[in-house]
């Protein structure tokens, strides 16, 4: 049981991406490899206060960690969108630091589960 992911998403994921075993479990990889990108395209889109860039940002993270069952990554960035939603961008830009920290633990535990050297 995991604190950071939902199961039955993941479970779900697996079982519906692609036609062969290894589609889910690369959906996955790319979910990891990409963390550090999305994160360093939210941080700069806020660095320059650009409010369009951040909703896209924080859009593509939150879509991905749905889709993944990363329930608190999801939830870090539906509370920046809420606060992106009432123009408060020095609030959104508050939370930046948890959403990297719980993306860091999901995508290392998702590292541990299913590592390129795991099998599904």
């Amino acid at each position: 049981m995991s604190r950071l992911l939902d199961e039955n998403t993941l479970r779900g994921l697996l079982s519906s991406v692609g036609r062969d075993d290894g589609a889910g479990t690369r959906f996955i990889h790319d979910f990891v490899s990409l963390w550090e990108t999305r994160v360093q395209r939210l941080t700069n889109a806020l660095a320059k206060r650009d409010a369009d860039q951040t909703h896209v940002a924080l859009l593509s993270i939150r879509a991905s960690s749905t889709m993944i069952g990363a329930q608190v990554i999801e939830a870090a960035a539906a509370l920046m969108l809420s606060s992106l939603d009432r123009q408060n961008l020095a609030e959104c830009a508050r939370h930046l630091d948890r959403l990297d920290r719980v993306g860091q633990e999901t995508c290392a535990e998702l590292d541990e589960r299913f590592g390129r050297t795991s099998n599904v």
